[in-house]
């Protein structure tokens, strides 16, 4: 039986809002730095890296070789607009196919991406194939688990396309480790953004915040936001407590 195809986010239509939807990424960014084992020596590639948040924060904080890849040049335009050093590398290119040579990389990494990839077995061999001897691979995703209990559960649509979308976790770990990737281990990262007035979260919502909503057409999302602002506003009152817990899977070449 053929699989129902799952449509892929256009990031060329929010580029321009991207970053300011989106959480400061400060505490995952540390747990990206610490599985990955980033020094200033080490040489560094975000594979999906969107507006370049991560490799902006990665080459402040340590001050690594860093190269970010992105295939929308909508994304990657915002990110070298914001680069005032120009010391990173930003390339457009397909996560699946790697421009770079073997065994580059001390460190490759994804954060919320795999699950935009059509074919994750080929991208993860290709990060296998550009790292170094030793090198680590870490790919920040969501659970199934989380996925089925996340807020926007309550939004008509979301979860069903989400589940399609991302990887379980033991697949993941399964997939990494048939590749070749030994010690591969899964860790979680909590987030407490403390406490939201559910009309601001609400806005985000109606801002497409995540690329799952983009994907949904338009004469369902506002069918569904109309359930969700109903259902948010019944169970949350006033504010919303906003815990967030991300999947982290490390494996090392």
């Amino acid at each position: 039986m053929t699989k129902p195809r799952v449509p892929r986010t256009d990031y060329s239509k929010i580029a321009e809002y991207y970053d300011k939807v989106r959480p400061e990424p400060d505490i995952l960014l540390s747990k990206v730095i610490w599985h990955g084992k980033i020094d200033k020596d080490c040489a560094v590639l975000d594979v999906g890296c969107g507006t370049g948040r991560f490799p902006l924060g990665i080459a402040t904080a340590k001050n690594p070789m860093v190269c970010g890849l992105e295939p929308s040049i909508e994304m990657l335009k915002q990110a070298v607009r914001k680069d005032k050093s120009r010391n990173i590398l930003w390339v457009c290119g397909d996560g699946q196919k790697l421009p770079f040579r073997d065994g580059f990389f001390n460190c490759i990494y994804m954060t919320l991406v795999i699950h935009h990839i059509k074919n994750k077995e080929m991208a993860l061999r290709e990060i296998y194939r550009a790292l170094k001897k030793g090198g680590n691979c870490v790919i920040m995703t969501t659970s199934h688990y989380r996925i089925k209990r996340h807020i926007l559960h309550d939004f008509p649509g979301v979860t069903a396309i989400d589940l399609k979308r991302f990887p379980s976790v033991p697949s993941l770990k399964k997939t990494m480790k048939k590749i070749g990737f030994r010690d591969v281990s899964h860790h979680l990262v909590y987030h407490d953004e403390g406490c939201m007035p559910t009309d601001e979260y609400l806005e985000r919502v109606r801002k497409k915040y995540i690329s799952t909503l983009t994907l949904l057409s338009e004469e369902a999302f506002q069918r569904g936001l109309k359930i969700f602002q109903q259902r948010a506003q019944r169970k949350y009152g006033a504010q919303i407590r906003r815990i967030l817990v991300f999947d982290f899977v490390v494996g090392v070449k």
